[in-house]
C-alpha cells in the first residue's frame, strides 16, 4: 500500500505541474474567467481523485456486496459534487465551463498516460526476457 500512496502523491504532483503551466498559459492568452475555470477544474479533479483513492482504500476491508454498494454510493456522490460545482461556477460566478472541464479531465488524461507508460514498460520487459 505504501507504493500506492507514492503513486498518488506522484499523480498529484503531475496535476499540480500541468495545472501550473496550463493556468499560466490561460492567464497569458485568455481571460481571467478561463484561468479561474481551469484552476477550479484542476482543484475539483484533484479532490475527486483523492476521494476515489480513499474509497478504493476503504473497499479492502468490506465484503463483496458492501464493496459494490460503497463504490456505487461513492460514484453518485462524486458525480453530484462535480455537477454542483459546475452549476455554481457557471451560473453564479460566470466562469468558463469549457476551461473547468479541461481542468477536471487533466487527471484522467494523466492517469491514462501513466497507465500507457506502465503497459509499454511491461511489454519491453517481456520482450527482454525472451
Amino acid at each position: 500500500m505504501k507504493n500506492y500512496e507514492l503513486k498518488v502523491r506522484n499523480m498529484l504532483a503531475q496535476i499540480a505541474f500541468v495545472g501550473t503551466i496550463g493556468c499560466l498559459l490561460a492567464y497569458r492568452y485568455f481571460s481571467v474567467q478561463v484561468t479561474t475555470g481551469l484552476l477550479i477544474g484542476l482543484v475539483t479533479g484533484s479532490i475527486y481523485f483523492l476521494y476515489l483513492y480513499r474509497q478504493v482504500e476503504n473497499v479492502q476491508v468490506f465484503s463483496k456486496q458492501q464493496a459494490i454498494e460503497h463504490i456505487r454510493g461513492g460514484w453518485i456522490i462524486r458525480l453530484g459534487a462535480v455537477l454542483l460545482v459546475l452549476i455554481v461556477i457557471t451560473h453564479f460566478f460566470k466562469v468558463n465551463a469549457l476551461a473547468f472541464t479541461a481542468g477536471f479531465f487533466t487527471m484522467p488524461a494523466l492517469l491514462f498516460i501513466s497507465g500507457l507508460q506502465l503497459v509499454i514498460r511491461q511489454i519491453r520487459d517481456t520482450k527482454k526476457c525472451r
